[in-house]
């Protein structure tokens, strides 16, 4: 049990109290010589209980029972005897070093305790974060475990095409105020904690924290508690400090897991399409070419992912045709939509091919490539 603020300093008056009436009973009744060892058993109490200070005060409060009570003249502070001059010095030093050494456990052992909530605290998120399906089941768990965590509410914060977002908060309905989204975006784009209790706008309401990994910010964590705004203890801050690394790594690896299926899911479609598919970056490179295009271009997948279209080191006559149409394409983006139609012999024979461009953006809608579709028009030829 450990107590504070004014009750420690009320506990250690009582206990040295007690320690003189446990030492005056053992007077009496065995005729106990060395009663400084009672009192200092009152000191080393009062240090395991309420800490330094308070253990100070039971030392001066014991030094003057022992000199009033039991030093001859009792019942005065003085001293006659200089050998009892000497015992009082030696039981001054011996208590406030047994008063030292034990609020040094004490502290040491609190310190010990809170290594071993925030190690169990971290497990336990760990785990309930690598259960999470996708992001609209990671959100709200992070917001939850934070906020019964600091026993606040908790906003989870991420990246969206107007800006940052609540994407879950605890308890349910939670949001951040408008007032407070300036400085949420701040902390996004500066990768620094604000918000009450820090460096940067102490004064507020809200705590805001970066989730950030090696790569970046993936998004902000929100905490508001309804004890007046302070900074956190520096064992929970090293707590919301770590919280906020793992929430940020398995954010960073839904989203990465979600961009690979997506990815995944595309390029299935891409191979079952029939049609040749060429998928460029602004720039000209090879993003995506699915099966059909690389036998119609006679080249091999892995040699050609990544490379500029204009630059792919053959001189297949099927390349060497479809490149310049693809230079006009890529020089001409408001050409969307039109056709051109070009004749390659493949298999043995003459196939009649259209091309097709379909440029496309991004959610900013700057360009962010250009899809060319061959289609094999053959067999409406052939009717």
């Amino acid at each position: 049990m450990h107590v504070t603020s004014a009750r420690a300093y009320l506990l250690a008056v009582l206990l040295s109290a007690a320690a003189g009436l446990v030492a005056s009973i053992l007077h009496h009744l065995v005729a106990l010589q060395d009663l400084a060892m009672v009192f200092l058993t009152g000191v080393f109490a009062t240090a395991v209980l309420g800490g330094l200070g308070p253990s100070i005060v039971a030392v001066v409060v014991s030094l003057f029972l022992y000199d009033f009570f039991f030093i001859p003249p009792v019942y005065t502070f003085t001293i006659t005897n200089p050998q009892d001059v000497f015992s009082l010095l030696v039981f001054l030093i011996v208590a406030v070093l047994t008063s030292n050494l034990a609020t040094r456990i004490r502290t040491q052992a609190e310190s010990a305790r809170q290594r071993e909530a925030r190690t169990a605290a971290l497990y336990a998120f760990s785990r309930q974060v690598a259960a999470a399906a996708g992001m609209d089941d990671l959100g709200p768990i992070v917001a939850r475990h934070v906020a019964e965590e600091f026993q606040c509410q908790a906003v989870v914060l991420l990246p969206g095409s107007g800006g940052l977002v609540a994407r879950a908060g605890h308890p349910p309905g939670t949001e951040l105020p408008e007032t407070d989204l300036a400085a949420a975006t701040w902390v996004w784009q500066h990768n620094q904690a604000a918000g009450r209790g820090s460096d940067t706008l102490p004064g507020g309401a809200w705590l805001l924290e970066p989730l950030a990994t090696a790569r970046g910010v993936v998004g902000v964590l929100a905490l508001r508690a309804e004890a007046p705004a302070a900074a956190l203890p520096f064992g929970q801050r090293q707590l919301l400090e770590a919280l906020a690394r793992q929430a940020a790594i398995a954010i960073e690896r839904t989203q990465v897991d979600a961009v690979l299926q997506e990815k995944a899911k595309t390029e299935a479609v891409m191979e079952a399409i029939e049609d040749g598919l060429i998928v460029l970056d602004p720039a000209g490179a090879v993003v995506h070419v699915n099966e059909v295009a690389c036998t119609i271009l006679a080249v091999d997948r892995a040699a050609v992912l990544g490379r500029p279209f204009a630059q792919l080191g053959t001189a297949h006559p099927h390349y060497l045709r479809l490149r310049a149409a693809i230079r006009e394409f890529l020089a001409h983006p408001e050409r969307e939509g039109d056709r051109v139609e070009i004749e390659l012999f493949l298999r043995g024979r003459d196939h009649h091919y259209v091309l097709r461009p379909t440029p496309f953006r991004a959610r900013d809608g700057s360009p962010a490539g250009l899809i060319v579709a061959l289609q094999d028009v053959t067999h409406l030829r052939d009717q």
